[in-house]
């Protein structure tokens, strides 16, 4: 329905417009907070309603992921929508949905967005072939299989074997996961984020190991805050972002040497960088550049630093919607 309707979000990024197969990927994701919290509120009595009205061009971009609450016969809404916008219930909560994938590293609220209560944040991991779950049985059938085989009289030669044989696929039956990251709040989603002014583009962890340092340059102490974090500060002009060290016997750290994508340091005692543990001796760690070039300030955080760092407001939530229900 929303296909048919919305033409506007059919467009992509680019001038390419999207068929339905391109639509459906960029909108999967949509069923995450579905999912979540049918799971987080599977022994309760009510459940949450998410937003599924379809929008003209016009309107106002400020719509809710989470409208209120279904419980049994009643609703309990959390905003309304008043004309061109939204606007929010007198004492109720507001909540922003956020889904990314499992390979992402980083996780990024735009500023103007930066108005919620409570931020969901949920790792999606989708089977590459999950679209094959929603065919029936008879696709995937030997006879089908062999209608798509092309006559080998066609083939003269093919020594360097350039040309793979078919194989049979079967049906997939599972779609993949989506785990939820945690639930956050305003401020402590601006504890651990960097906020990010438009096109600037952060340097986020990459990876750490023990490695030998050549030409060291450097000989400086590494000093890791209250909360074991670390900022890494090359120079003034770029933005790095913070990274997790474990120093549990509390060894001295030296920087040895530096550059934009990279610091060496020299540890007396065993570390666990951003979760990955390396021994004593010589560390290098290293970054990559998280390229925007978008015109959004945006609030950037590492998946890994959030979830481990930061306060979880799950059960803070669920525990407001109880109340809310038990009025």
């Amino acid at each position: 329905m929303k296909f048919k309707s919305d033409s506007l979000h059919r467009q992509g990024t680019s001038a390419k417009r999207d068929l339905i197969g391109g639509y459906i990927e960029r909108w999967f994701n949509k069923v995450a907070e579905t999912i979540i919290f049918d799971s987080l509120l599977k022994n309760k009595k009510y459940r949450v309603i998410s937003d599924y009205f379809i929008y003209n061009n016009d309107s106002e971009k400020n719509a809710p992921d989470i409208l209120g609450l279904m419980n049994n016969d009643e609703v309990i809404p959390f905003t309304e929508f008043n004309n061109d916008t939204w606007d929010r219930v007198d004492d109720m909560p507001k909540i922003e949905v956020k889904v990314v994938r499992r390979d992402q590293q980083l996780l990024g609220v735009r500023e103007p967005q930066m108005n919620d209560d409570y931020y969901v944040f949920i790792e999606s991991n989708l089977e590459g072939d999950y679209l094959t779950s929603v065919f029936q049985d008879e696709v995937f059938s030997p006879e089908v299989f062999n209608e798509l085989k092309t006559n080998s009289v066609f083939i003269k030669k093919d020594n360097d074997k350039r040309i793979i044989e078919h194989q049979a696929i079967v049906r997939n039956t599972n779609i993949g996961s989506m785990r939820l990251i945690g639930i956050y709040t305003k401020n402590e989603l601006r504890k651990y984020s960097t906020l990010c002014e438009n096109k600037v583009s952060p340097y986020y962890f990459s990876e750490v190991e023990n490695k030998d340092i050549r030409s060291p340059n450097h000989n400086e102490k590494l000093l890791i805050s209250e909360n074991g974090m670390y900022t890494y500060k090359y120079d003034d002009s770029y933005v790095s972002l913070p990274i997790s060290i474990e120093n549990p016997d509390n060894g001295e750290l030296i920087i040895r040497k530096k550059n934009k994508s990279s610091i060496y340091i020299t540890s007396t005692t065993k570390l666990k960088i951003n979760g990955i543990s390396v021994e004593k001796g010589n560390i290098v760690i290293k970054y990559k550049k998280f390229e925007r070039s978008s015109n959004w300030n945006e609030n950037v955080v590492s998946k890994y630093i959030l979830e481990t760092h930061g306060r979880d407001s799950t059960q803070e939530l669920i525990s407001t919607f109880d109340k809310l229900t038990s009025k």
